[in-house]
């Protein structure tokens, strides 16, 4: 008898499971407020930044809530999801458990409940948050409406004409022009794009912080990088950074989680 229901609450633990990942999918963005409300102050222990970094981490795109709204999310409220930290006194214990919240300020999503026996607060809360957020790993999430990336431009090709030789032209002598100094190379840890007020943040994605800050241009998916030389911009479906350093022009493609 004791197997039989392991059995069915083993199937019934992963039907919820399926569930939720189903219903977490329909949503594109997930708002992180300025304070929680156990917390008496803003961002207080780093802990909303560690919140929007995991939820970055975990694949969702992450809205602060003083950014201004995409045009999609403006349209249509629901697109979007709100993060709260939710603090459960404990013995000896600190606890800690996330909640997304729709529209309609109802609980569609609520974590395991994660504890640390650190007696620091900010060593706690980090660690009690952590590993909550290995349920939402767990999750797999992945939107399933139109790509993220569908709003930036795809770079075209424009052929170079093609040259007609003239009749009866005289013969000139070519000097073949010397290609530019270029060398390329492959920036090999992950990067998490978070987009911000001003432009695009680029986030190492083992350690939180953030490689690039950049700010956008008149030009479509072009940014210029904060306190560091050179650009960074969109070709096809790969980001690059391109610098000039010593005169040699050097391109670094991005290493993008997705």
């Amino acid at each position: 008898m004791k197997t039989k229901f392991s059995i069915f609450l083993l199937v019934l633990s992963v039907h919820m499971s399926s569930l939720a990942q189903s219903i977490i999918n329909d949503y594109k963005y997930v708002t992180v407020a300025e304070k929680f409300d156990f917390l008496k102050s803003k961002n207080q222990y780093k802990l909303n930044d560690l919140t929007s970094f995991l939820l970055t981490k975990s694949g969702f795109m992450v809205l602060n809530a003083a950014d201004n709204k995409p045009q999609d999310l403006y349209q249509n409220n629901c697109l979007g999801l709100n993060a709260n930290i939710i603090n459960t006194k404990g013995f000896l214990k600190t606890k800690l458990h996330l909640e997304l919240v729709n529209c309609r300020n109802e609980v569609v999503f609520t974590s395991e409940t994660g504890s640390s026996k650190e007696k620091e607060y900010k060593k706690a809360y980090h660690e009690a948050l952590r590993n909550a957020f290995n349920s939402v790993q767990a999750l797999h999430y992945k939107y399933n409406g139109p790509d993220l990336e569908s709003s930036f431009p795809e770079i075209i090709e424009i052929p170079a004409p093609s040259v007609v030789k003239a009749a009866n032209t005289i013969p000139v002598a070519v000097t073949e022009v010397p290609k530019p100094n270029v060398s390329t190379k492959m920036i090999v840890s992950k990067l998490i794009v978070t987009p911000t007020d001003s432009g695009i943040d680029f986030m190492d994605s083992s350690s939180g912080d953030t490689k690039y800050s950049t700010h956008a241009t008149l030009f479509d998916a072009v940014y210029i990088i904060e306190n560091q030389a050179g650009i960074i911009y969109k070709r096809g479906q790969n980001w690059v950074r391109e610098y000039v350093e010593n005169g040699k022009t050097t391109i670094e493609a991005l290493n993008i989680q997705r």
